[in-house]
């Protein structure tokens, strides 16, 4: 759409105090997706993950008998394919000489700051549609699932079988899940918990959960509250708009939910002279996916 001077005429002369505005400052400090995600790049197209079992345990060896051998067998493939996004913001000659405020156009701010929310949001949808059936990862299960599979067979759950909504009971049962979780290879591996992500409107609720020195609950002050020594952070996540009730915790576990750029934002502008017609406009392609859905332990309470 082309912004013509019958869009911002009263702009055209001096007489607002001022010009109220969304922010086009700190820009890509404000995204909430570097902070969850694990934000990488890549030099093609796609790029591919494997999944690797080992053998779980060594067996015990009789004397003067043959050692016994171990299995590494493949998993699923994850595939991470670059996508394009962009937007271009165009002003006619009359409109960009009769302006009189700066802040009214900057068309260049605002077609990068429209960008980044758009990398925000679909970096939040993996959250939003965790355990919707019809976007799966690599192994066809959805990011949260009871049915992960394993490469030597079987599967894995990385969900709480029981719901519960955010409480200090609901962390703690968690945590104990996450510390007993089965690696690739079948066994217990035992992973730590290092971030909650949860919608905006359940902050003041971690808030309390994470950072009290005692128990929360009312009538129980004389406990320890053993979330605060875990140390975790909360990120309450605007763009987690399907529901108020989940929540979810960021594990240790590496290669988990990821963001790769394959080229960060790209700001270009031109003039259609035959039109008189200013245009800015910013591009990025980006995948997003997980590879390991152990980072991610899901509560859809």
């Amino acid at each position: 759409m082309t912004t013509f001077s019958g869009n911002v005429y009263n702009a055209f002369k001096e007489t607002l105090d001022n010009v109220i505005d969304d922010s086009t400052d700190g820009i890509e400090s404000s995204a909430d997706f570097v902070k969850w995600c694990e934000v990488g790049t890549m030099k093609d197209a796609f790029v591919d993950d494997l999944e690797m079992g080992g053998p779980g345990y060594a067996y015990e060896k009789t004397e003067g008998q043959d050692i016994s051998a171990g299995d590494i067998r493949e998993g699923y493939m994850t595939r991470y394919w670059a996508r394009t996004f962009g937007l271009r913001i165009q002003v006619s000659e009359e409109a960009s000489e009769d302006v009189k405020y700066d802040k009214v156009l900057m068309a260049g701010k605002r077609a990068k700051r429209a960008l980044w929310k758009t990398a925000d949001v679909e970096a939040t949808n993996m959250l939003q549609r965790a355990t919707n059936t019809a976007f799966v990862g690599g192994d066809g299960q959805p990011l949260a699932s009871a049915s992960h599979s394993l490469p030597n067979g079987g599967t894995f759950s990385n969900q709480m079988a029981t719901p519960l909504s955010a409480s200090r009971a609901a962390m703690i049962s968690a945590v104990t899940s996450i510390r007993k979780m089965v690696g690739h290879d079948g066994t217990i591996e035992g992973y730590e918990p290092k971030a909650i992500l949860c919608p905006i409107d359940q902050w003041a609720t971690w808030q309390s959960i994470t950072q009290s020195k005692i128990s929360p609950e009312a009538g129980n002050f004389s406990e320890i509250n053993v979330i605060n020594k875990l140390g975790l952070d909360v990120h309450p996540l605007k763009y987690w708009t399907n529901s108020t009730t989940n929540w979810c915790v960021r594990t240790d576990v590496e290669n988990g939910i990821k963001f790769n750029w394959r080229r960060k934002p790209r700001s270009k502008s031109w003039v259609e002279n035959s039109q008189e017609v200013m245009t800015w406009a910013v591009t990025a392609r980006w995948a997003r996916n997980w590879s390991d859905p152990r980072s991610i332990f899901f509560v859809n309470a």
